[in-house]
């Protein structure tokens, strides 16, 4: 890569990180640098892609769309972004040809377009979510008490504290601390769970992650949905969550970092028990080394056996080239995918 191009990448990369608080290095600009550019195919394409989804993201959709068009001005968009709960309808309803969806996709939209159709849609994780920005599929924490002395736990723990089934391969259920190895006055206190509402988004990514998308919780959860302030604003469920933990030395809750508070304290997460440990920061959310970073998604009605249509095939591989996650780095909502997590991506697009 040239040092001009470099340049102008790390140049991205800095002003943007310090729009979305991640570390102003020039380090940073290799989560763009270590991406393939995209490279047109030699066909020329038109025609019309119709486009249904995720309003949080206009300006990216946009930029995505501009982008795209400088190699084929052939091609149009028309785009509705009614709401992420409209896209899927859209898309097996016959009246879009890809839709953005602003988090996971749940069950019943893929069962519903699968009895449409008798396939599943096909879908492709498109960015990272947030680390800690409000309405952007932000990334879930697991908090204690401040005086907790634990320091991490693996997700199969996490799994046999928060469910019933312990699908992560746990023994046996996890409800008194003394089980994940504290002593003295903590060996027979019994764990409090707090979290989510199970209707939310931030609940069904912990179900479907950390519980693997078991739907029996521990009863004994304590779940809170968003209140209201006294002029009609939003407080998010995550600032209950973490004042019950701050109250309850025998607490464990998960929510964001927005909702932290000086009497608890974040835990380091792996996937197994033989770790490595992730601490919840900036920096492993966007490399997506933290396993509970979350994610965008756009889908496409691919029949099985049947190639990609050309514009959409093409359209993909814009949004995952660097160009396209320029512009996720630049719109600053969203964090953008690594190397690794877009090559696995691009796989089934053969």
């Amino acid at each position: 890569m040239s040092v001009n191009r470099r340049t102008a990448l790390q140049t991205l990369a800095l002003a943007s990180a310090s729009l979305i608080g991640l570390p102003a290095r020039a380090d940073d600009a290799d989560a763009l640098a270590e991406l393939t550019p995209y490279r047109p195919a030699p066909e020329p394409l038109q025609g019309v892609i119709r486009v249904w989804g995720n309003p949080y993201i206009p300006g990216l959709v946009k930029a995505w769309q501009d982008g795209f068009r400088q190699h084929h001005p052939g091609v149009s968009f028309q785009t509705t972004l009614k709401g992420t709960e409209a896209a899927m309808a859209g898309l097996y309803g016959g009246i879009a040809d890809v839709v953005f969806i602003g988090r996971e996709p749940y069950a019943p939209e893929v069962q519903a377009f699968a009895e449409w159709f008798g396939y599943p849609p096909t879908g492709f994780k498109i960015t990272s979510g947030s680390f800690a920005t409000q309405h952007k599929t932000f990334a879930l924490m697991v908090y204690v008490h401040k005086d907790n002395p634990l320091a991490q736990m693996s997700l199969a723990q996490l799994d046999a504290i928060f469910g019933e089934e312990r699908r992560r391969g746990a023994r046996e259920p996890i409800r008194r601390w003394g089980q994940l190895g504290l002593g003295g006055d903590w060996a027979d206190r019994p764990i409090h769970v707090y979290g989510y509402n199970f209707d939310t988004g931030m609940a069904a990514f912990f179900r479907l992650t950390v519980l693997r998308d078991s739907h029996r919780w521990n009863p004994a959860l304590k779940d809170y949905d968003n209140g209201r302030t006294p002029t009609g604003g939003v407080i998010n469920a995550g600032t209950y969550i973490l004042d019950a933990v701050a109250r309850d030395p025998a607490g464990i809750g998960f929510a964001n970092v927005l909702f932290e508070n000086t009497g608890v304290k974040s835990l380091a997460l792996a996937e197994t028990d033989a770790g490595p440990f992730i601490a919840p920061t900036r920096e492993n959310a966007w490399s997506r080394s933290y396993p509970l970073t979350r994610y965008s998604t756009m889908f496409i009605n691919r029949e099985p056996g049947r190639p990609v249509d050309p514009k959409m095939r093409e359209f993909v591989r814009y949004i995952l080239s660097r160009e396209g996650m320029a512009a996720v780095v630049e719109d600053a909502a969203f964090l953008p995918l690594n190397a690794d997590a877009i090559r696995a991506e691009l796989n089934q697009l053969e």
